[in-house]
């Protein structure tokens, strides 16, 4: 018999989706213990306690008193810390227990519940329902491939960081398990495609759980509101009295739960410690309470990785990040002499530095809401002592990360920390398919790049890895447009997964403009036809070549898109994009900053005035001087 039965008593009484001993069981592969009137679990190392007793329930009637709520919790608290063995302790609760030490990690939310049956539905979301039902069709159904594909999609498109990702593969296992777990599914009327998918949980007698939901990026607008009331509709059959829409988790989320009525809220308050372990024979006594040796350690602990609840929390709702890239220069410092390049064509006024960490644990705001951390800018990356140190706190709040590096740096110790601290992508840099081509970038040859390469290579192939993903970064110089034809072989000699082609659209001194493709450039139909044929080639042999010319038409959103993403120097300035702020000393009529984040929040630099208003005007076809000529803000030509 599966432990969760046992459990089925404190299941039936459910009204957090914690205490669902199948579900927890399930996804979280820990293992359920009654304790009172609650529900545990433990894996050994870890244990949790959902400590909602009965007396929190939002369905009361009449609520208990406050009095009563207090002591319950405390005695449920009690218990559980008196029985459990393990090292690291977790309590879910509506508030932070008393006995939790001063300096435990605390998160906070709050579930949100529907009272059932669900109000009648207000004018636009009655039409949003109406444009549902005549584009689609729900019903509950079978688990099968097409349900797994969505999920895997819904994976990809969101930053969820490895817990996440786990959970999400063992949504049909829960579905197994739990009898009273029902999957409903939206299908297009035109042709039966999988739109969207909805998880509601009918194991408690009182209240219904929504639990997971994705839907394709093709799903029109509003069926995700109908798979919600079609859950509803199914537990106002079975007699519950309540719907349980989850946690808040973002604000789009919550505006989505709105769109129902005003919800009952009930805190959640995920409260976590390590304590020192029992000495022998003091069973039944609670050991004094310890903080936890968390790693990382010092500034970086800021990016300590989401706790247990958290990670549930996203396997239900997603991993919503508003930003799509934070560009973070981690140094500026490059032993590169790109003639190209304001290094070499502005060195008297250079300035070379390194990000401190502590610079980039301020950024831990803006890297949990982005779903992609570049760590590169106006230097060689791999030169910052805490590169891979950075690398890691990124991977561990769930971003993908990737880098840019000039290879020479790529030796077999750095090749291993690279496959070791969870980057997705290692891009390096080349102007040409030979050392003749390649010349443009002085003091680092065409060999030193093909020798970090392989090193790359052979440190995944010894972690049985296949990530990171080796790509070329190509700078077309419009003088060698012909060099690009030989692009697909090199990319086979060396092994690379993927190019992509940039133009230079910064032009640090007058001597290479020629050099850059402009709107509306004549050489540009050829440069064309040129990258059309080696992508064609490359794609033949399993190859990407990525790229795109100036088009002719300004378009709203630049291929910097900052409106989404943001750029950081080595220093803390926030600016719109790396081309707005090279690390030169004295003025720049280009450089565009906006704020420190040693002196101020670094989202409340990016929702400043003056910031919304420079993406604003770009938006509106009016942008600042830097951009109003800047080959990135037209249409890329393919």
């Amino acid at each position: 018999m599966s432990p969760a039965r046992g459990c089925a008593h404190l299941t039936a009484q459910a009204y957090v989706m914690e205490q669902v001993a199948e579900y927890v069981a399930a996804v979280g592969g820990m293992r359920p213990v009654p304790c009172g009137a609650c529900m545990a679990y433990e894996d050994g190392e870890r244990g949790v306690l959902a400590a909602y007793p009965p007396e929190f329930d939002p369905a009361l009637d009449p609520p208990s008193s406050e009095e009563e709520r207090g002591a319950a919790l405390r005695a449920a608290v009690a218990e559980f810390l008196a029985r459990t063995r393990c090292a690291s302790v977790t309590i879910l609760a509506p508030a932070r227990p008393d006995a939790a030490p001063p300096d435990a990690a605390v998160r906070t939310d709050a579930y949100a519940f529907l009272p059932l049956p669900l109000q009648t539905p207000g004018g636009k979301l009655r039409n949003m329902l109406r444009r549902a039902e005549r584009e689609c069709v729900i019903a509950a159904e079978a688990w099968g491939e097409d349900h797994a594909a969505l999920l895997r999609d819904f994976c990809r498109s969101h930053a969820l960081d490895e817990g996440a990702r786990i959970v999400h593969t063992r949504i049909d296992r829960y579905l197994a398990s739990c009898p009273e777990a029902v999957l409903f599914a939206a299908r297009a009327r035109s042709d039966a495609r999988l739109l969207a998918l909805a998880v509601g949980e009918y194991s408690s007698l009182t209240t219904a759980f929504y639990m997971f939901a994705a839907r394709a990026p093709f799903c029109p607008p509003g069926v995700a509101d109908a798979l919600l009331r079609a859950l509803a509709r199914e537990a106002e059959r079975r007699g519950h009295s309540q719907l349980n829409l989850g946690l808040g988790v973002n604000e789009g989320i919550r505006r989505f739960k709105r769109k129902w009525g005003q919800a009952r809220l009930l805190p959640y308050v995920e409260t976590t410690w390590r304590r020192a372990p029992r000495a022998e024979g003091a069973a039944g006594r609670q050991a004094p309470a310890v903080a936890a040796p968390a790693p990382p350690v010092g500034p970086l602990a800021a990016y300590a990785a989401p706790g247990w609840g958290e990670r549930l929390r996203r396997a239900v709702f997603g991993d919503a990040r508003p930003f799509d890239c934070l560009q973070v220069e981690v140094t500026s410092h490059c032993p590169g002499r790109c003639g190209y390049c304001p290094h070499t064509t502005r060195r008297e006024s250079w300035r070379s530095r390194h990000m401190t960490e502590e610079i980039f644990a301020a950024l831990h705001p803006l890297a949990r809401r982005a779903r992609r951390v570049h760590l590169q800018g106006w230097g060689e990356p791999l030169l910052n002592p805490r590169f891979f140190d950075f690398a890691a706190a990124a991977r561990r709040v769930g971003c993908a990360v990737s880098t840019t590096t000039c290879g020479a740096a790529v030796t077999g110790e750095a090749a291993r920390k690279l496959v070791a601290c969870g980057l997705d992508i290692v891009a390096f840099s080349l102007t040409g398919v030979n050392e003749a081509g390649n010349a443009a970038r002085a003091g680092i040859p065409l060999a030193a790049v093909a020798a970090g390469i392989h090193a790359l290579r052979e440190a995944r192939r010894q972690a049985a890895r296949s990530l990171p993903q080796i790509h070329v970064a190509y700078l077309l110089l419009a003088s060698q447009v012909e060099e690009v034809a030989g692009l697909p072989d090199l990319m086979a000699r060396l092994g690379a997964d993927a190019a992509v082609v940039s133009t230079l659209d910064y032009i640090a001194a007058p001597e290479w403009e020629h050099e850059a493709f402009v709107p509306g450039d004549e050489r540009t139909p050829h440069a064309l036809e040129t990258l059309r044929r080696a992508a064609a080639r490359a794609e033949a042999d399993g190859r990407r070549i990525h790229y795109g010319l100036p088009g002719v038409t300004p378009l709203a959103e630049c291929a910097e898109r900052i409106r989404s993403c943001l750029y950081v120097d080595a220093d803390g300035m926030l600016s719109p994009c790396v081309y707005c702020n090279p690390p030169t000393a004295g003025e720049d009529e280009r450089r565009r900053v906006f704020g420190d984040i040693r002196r101020a929040a670094p989202l409340k630099i990016w929702t400043s005035p003056a910031f919304a208003a420079f993406r604003d005007a770009q938006a509106h076809g009016q942008p600042d001087a830097p951009c109003a000529s800047c080959p990135k803000r037209f249409g890329r030509l393919r």
